[in-house]
C-alpha cells in the first residue's frame, strides 16, 4: 500500500536551513557588488530576503550564525576570517555560509577555522580543482554543500568524489546523499586526483 509523504516533514537541509534561520536573522550582505571580503565590511546589511537585520551588540558585531554574501563580485575568499571576526559576535559559531553566484576561484584556507559550518553555499562560482574541497574535511559539522554551475562539476563522476571526500554530507547541490552513493567504490583515479597532504 503507498503511503503519502507528510508535507510537514522537511528534508535535513529544510530543517537545518529552518533551524538556522530560527536561531538568528541572518547577516545578508548580498547583491552589494563587492570585489574583496574587506569591502564587505563597510556595506550595510540588507533586510529584503529576511525581514530584518540581526541584532548588533555594544561592539557594534552582529548577533547571527549565519552570513550570507551571495551574488558580489568576489573572486577570492582572501580576508574571509578577518570579515567573520570583524562582523560576527561569535565568529566561532559561524554555521551557515552562502558564497554563491560570485567569480571565487579556490575555497580559502582559513574555511577551517570555523568548526562549527553546517552549511556552505558555493554554487555558481569559478572552483574547478578537486582538492579545494579537501580542505573542507576537517569541518566534521557540515551536512550541506553546493558545488553546481562550478566548473568542477563537469569532473566525471563529480559527486561520487565529493562523497568519499565529505562522507559527512547529507546533503550535496540540494539534493540527499543516499546510502547507495556511500556505499560505491571510490571513483577512477580517486587517490592519483586527491593528491592533498591531509
Amino acid at each position: 500500500m503507498d503511503t503519502i509523504p507528510n508535507k510537514d516533514v522537511l528534508s535535513d537541509y529544510r530543517r537545518n536551513e529552518q533551524q538556522e534561520m530560527l536561531i538568528a536573522v541572518p547577516l545578508d550582505l548580498s547583491f552589494k557588488k563587492a570585489t574583496t571580503m574587506n569591502e564587505l565590511a563597510g556595506k550595510r546589511p540588507q533586510a529584503v530576503r529576511t525581514g530584518k537585520v540581526p541584532l548588533r551588540t555594544s561592539a557594534d558585531r552582529f548577533i547571527t550564525c549565519s552570513l550570507w554574501l551571495s551574488n558580489n563580485l568576489l573572486i577570492s575568499m582572501e580576508g574571509f576570517e578577518n570579515l567573520v571576526r570583524k562582523l560576527l559576535d561569535e565568529p566561532a559559531h559561524l554555521s551557515w555560509l552562502d558564497l554563491s553566484y560570485n567569480e571565487i576561484s579556490s575555497i580559502g584556507d582559513d574555511i577551517v577555522h570555523f568548526p562549527n559550518l553546517k552549511i556552505f553555499y558555493l554554487h555558481g562560482n569559478n572552483i574547478s580543482d578537486i582538492n579545494d574541497v579537501v580542505k573542507l574535511k576537517g569541518l566534521h559539522n557540515l551536512k550541506s554543500l553546493t558545488l553546481h554551475g562550478n566548473p568542477i562539476q563537469h569532473l566525471l563522476d563529480y559527486r561520487g568524489y565529493i562523497v568519499h571526500i565529505l562522507p559527512q554530507l547529507t546533503t550535496i547541490d540540494f539534493s540527499p546523499v543516499l546510502s547507495d552513493e556511500r556505499k560505491k567504490a571510490a571513483p577512477v583515479g580517486f587517490r592519483k586526483m586527491i593528491h592533498s597532504s591531509t
